[in-house]
């Protein structure tokens, strides 16, 4: 297995996660200063994160946390790096959670690139709990670089996955530059800390096919199938390399096999529909987007979305009704206005036929 012999050279976690020693030096100055003695050990770590990333320039590169730390830009996931490094030298235990948000796309090529977001939670380590008290979460502070109010908070993610997510975004870089060897030796490092991670076992299964590499591109896609909990995206990838092979009924049957998957990320669903929609698919379309709108009932755009699916599936009855309740969604009136326009406009054009 071509994986299996990669051997490029890919940074230890020890690379990903230590500070310089001079950056060490100047955290821990500010740590430990008498002046900020009072002042809890997770929200001293807060502060300095603060101050020091004042102006912090959110750009989509990975970057170690020394990188992060020196350079003070980065994306999300370099951030959180840089966080468990100052809360490792502070002795105080953080969390990662993964939001599901709208996807940053990119277009490389014939590859679309989306990003993570990941947010990370620093926790009191004075807090103690009070005899015969309940407490459902433990006393923390959140860190995470641009917020949006349309993000869907995720599952908690362990250490090893958040590892495997770091080389994962190292690999999917090295495949945009065309580095093969590289991106599967950062990929086989992904592997051993996160063998279950369908984005990792995916990103394998695309690089192997940019090899040339079909039958290995088809095995990673199996195996992902058979352990990852999240299959969407594995299945739509694996059609796309049967309909390349000649195979488009057995394409079609993957695709129609994604109806009955109930994986929960409500932009993943509305990429898959955008995509059948730019495809003439309208069917898939609003099987897709049908899906995105029930998972987020509250956003009105994805319902927006689905009533331009059912009106170019020919079915005018259910867009009027979807668009009228996307309409009564909005909050905003220029908005408002434009999608009763737009409903009137149906309506008008229902009468006439």
């Amino acid at each position: 297995m071509l994986l299996e012999s990669a051997n490029a050279e890919t940074p230890t976690v020890d690379d990903i996660f230590q500070l310089s020693a001079s950056q060490q030096a100047e955290f821990l100055a500010y740590f430990n200063a008498p002046a900020h003695q009072n002042v809890a050990a997770h929200r001293r770590v807060y502060q300095f994160l603060s101050q020091h990333l004042s102006g912090f320039d959110y750009q989509g590169k990975n970057y170690t946390a020394t990188q992060a730390y020196a350079l003070k830009s980065g994306n999300c996931i370099s951030l959180a790096v840089l966080t468990k490094a100052l809360a490792d030298l502070a002795g105080v235990e953080i969390e990662f959670q993964s939001i599901v948000s709208a996807p940053v796309l990119s277009f490389e090529r014939d590859l679309m690139v989306s990003s993570d977001h990941v947010r990370t939670f620093l926790y009191d380590p004075a807090a103690i709990a009070e005899k015969d008290k309940w407490y459902f979460i433990k006393p923390s502070l959140v860190i995470d670089y641009l917020p949006s109010s349309a993000d869907i908070t995720g599952p908690r993610i362990t250490r090893q996955t958040f590892i495997a997510m770091f080389y994962r975004n190292l690999a999917a870089d090295a495949l945009l530059t065309e580095q093969y060897e590289q991106a599967l030796a950062l990929l086989k490092t992904a592997l051993q800390y996160a063998p279950e991670y369908s984005a990792v076992i995916n990103l394998a299964a695309v690089v192997h096919r940019r090899m040339n590499e079909m039958q290995l591109a088809e095995q990673f896609y199996q195996y992902g199938l058979d352990v990852s909990a999240s299959k969407v995206t594995l299945l739509t990838n694996y059609a796309v390399l049967k309909r390349s092979q000649g195979e488009p009924d057995t394409a079609q049957q993957m695709l129609q096999s994604l109806s009955s998957l109930n994986e929960y990320d409500p932009y993943l669903w509305y990429v898959l529909g955008k995509t059948a929609q730019q495809q003439s698919q309208y069917q898939d379309a609003v099987t897709y987007l049908h899906k995105a709108a029930e998972q987020a009932p509250y956003m009105h755009q994805l319902q927006l979305e689905l009533a331009l699916a059912y009106y170019r599936n020919n079915q005018p009855g259910r867009a009027q009704q979807v668009l009228s309740k996307a309409a009564e969604l909005v909050t905003d009136n220029n908005t408002q206005q434009r999608y009763h326009a737009k409903l009137e406009a149906l309506k008008l054009r229902q009468s006439t036929h």
